[in-house]
């Protein structure tokens, strides 16, 4: 159920069961430290690959993000129902997506100190009444953040309809997160890389090492608050399978995908081989979700645009460079953004299931910190404060921070929708921003935009 319409009687039972977690010996599978730690190990470079053991696994950035989680949620939901003694409990996904009915605040059964599911190390700016940020960037009144909240989830789940830009592409024996070639550099989803990243960014304690517990992957699952954001996530993964306009979606298919496997300590706290094939459909793991009414909100978003034809010539005029793909241009240095001018197919033609997709080509950094690249199309005075409700925004790449841990990715983002909106979908040159939030350096190999 959505997390702001369970009853008295619910809460009074959700806390029990972390009561019950939290009581279990630390080193007991079932406990909250032991769960916590399966999401630090799985996520931070615990255990090597199984097959190359000089490369080490990782769960986020790839298309394993989604099902990995399914699974943790699965068994995690599975240990608090058999604590409780009761096969029926189930837990609430945090719908902060809902910028009408009121999931877009932290729910009040969070916050007392008393209570299991506290966590003390949150953002105490972002405690209720205040709205949460689905961009990290976002400013302004109530009406100006739900605004810009909508065009995100838009982009994020609405816009990037293929299974490679939403859940994330190929993950196999030998992909290396921290050194990787533009040609095999991983790339997530922007389920993932977007609201997801950004709100462990809005739950975590800036004044903590690495904005801890949400805000980084290290302490996340700490927080109760974590397994109802995750739940939400998961939601959104049903929802762009099966309830978007244009009919079902289809996840990936490849052997490599459906075959991974994954273990877990289950509610007898026995180890559990499972694999991504049977985390598909969520049916028939004995769960589902409600329709949510304010989802069309954010379904039915139209951004408009704010600028009115090409901005390339006034561009070119005022020396900003052009960027080409890897490897005409060398190693790039974002600093605080970039501005460029980039290469589009124009009007070539191309076929049903093709897409105009933008690519960010070996974008590298050390996640010292957490920092993010926001993505707009046509307008060359954006910086990182700019609005994210318009047409021209296409995109946010969160990156959360794992001190001296390298990433290097494939970043891609639709941008046919934004062309079509401003009207420069005919172009065969457009102009490109990417606005940096943080100080960490960041680097890129490229910049494409092609049909795929």
């Amino acid at each position: 159920m959505p997390a702001q319409n369970v009853s008295a009687d619910y809460i009074a039972k959700y806390r029990r069961a972390y009561e019950l977690m939290r009581s279990l010996p630390q080193d007991d599978p079932r406990s909250l430290a032991t769960q916590a730690n399966i999401h630090c190990s799985f996520c931070n470079g615990a255990y090597k690959q199984a097959g190359n053991d000089s490369v080490l696994l990782q769960v986020h950035f790839s298309w394993v993000f989604l099902p990995w989680h399914r699974w943790y949620l699965y068994f995690h939901e599975r240990i608090l129902a058999s604590l409780l003694g009761d096969p029926t409990f189930s837990l609430v996904f945090w719908n902060w997506d809902d910028q009408r009915d009121g999931g877009n605040v932290t729910r009040a059964m969070y916050l007392p100190n008393d209570s299991s599911l506290y966590d003390a190390k949150r953002n105490q700016a972002n405690l209720p009444p205040t709205l949460v940020k689905l961009v990290p960037t976002i400013t302004g009144n109530d009406s100006e953040i739900i605004n810009q909240n909508l065009n995100p989830m838009y982009q994020d789940v609405v816009n990037n309809d293929n299974a490679e830009l939403f859940m994330g592409g190929a993950y196999v024996t030998g992909t290396d997160l921290s050194n990787s070639t533009v040609l095999s550099a991983p790339l997530g989803g922007s389920i993932e890389n977007g609201i997801h990243n950004a709100m462990h960014f809005w739950t975590g304690d800036p004044t903590q090492p690495l904005i801890q517990d949400m805000g980084t992957f290290t302490t996340a699952s700490r927080d109760p608050i974590f397994y109802a954001h995750h739940s939400n996530v998961d939601r959104l993964w049903d929802k762009w399978r099966y309830g978007l306009p244009g009919g079902p979606r289809a996840d990936h298919s490849e052997d490599d995908f459906l075959n991974t496997e994954f273990y877990f300590y289950d509610e007898n706290a026995s180890l559990v081989k499972v694999n991504v094939r049977d985390a598909l459909d969520s049916s028939k793991l004995g769960y589902s979700y409600p329709d949510v009414a304010a989802d069309e909100l954010w379904i039915n978003y139209s951004p408009s645009p704010v600028t009115s034809g090409s901005a390339v010539q006034a561009a070119l005029a005022s020396g900003v460079p052009v960027v080409g793909p890897y490897p005409q241009n060398g190693t790039i240095s974002l600093g605080s953004g970039l501005t460029a001018i980039v290469a589009a197919p124009g009007n070539q033609s191309k076929s049903s299931d093709e897409r105009e997709v933008l690519v960010i080509q070996r974008l590298t950094v050390t996640r010292d910190i957490f920092v993010a690249v926001l993505v707009f199309v046509n307008l060359p005075s954006a910086h990182s404060s700019t609005v994210t409700s318009s047409a021209e925004y296409v995109g946010t790449y969160n990156i959360i921070a794992a001190p001296g841990k390298t990433l290097t990715a494939n970043v891609k983002m639709e941008i046919g929708d934004n062309l079509q909106r401003i009207g420069i979908q005919n172009e065969t040159e457009v102009v490109l921003t990417l606005a940096v939030k943080g100080t960490q350096p960041i680097t890129i190999d490229g910049l494409l935009i092609h049909y795929e």
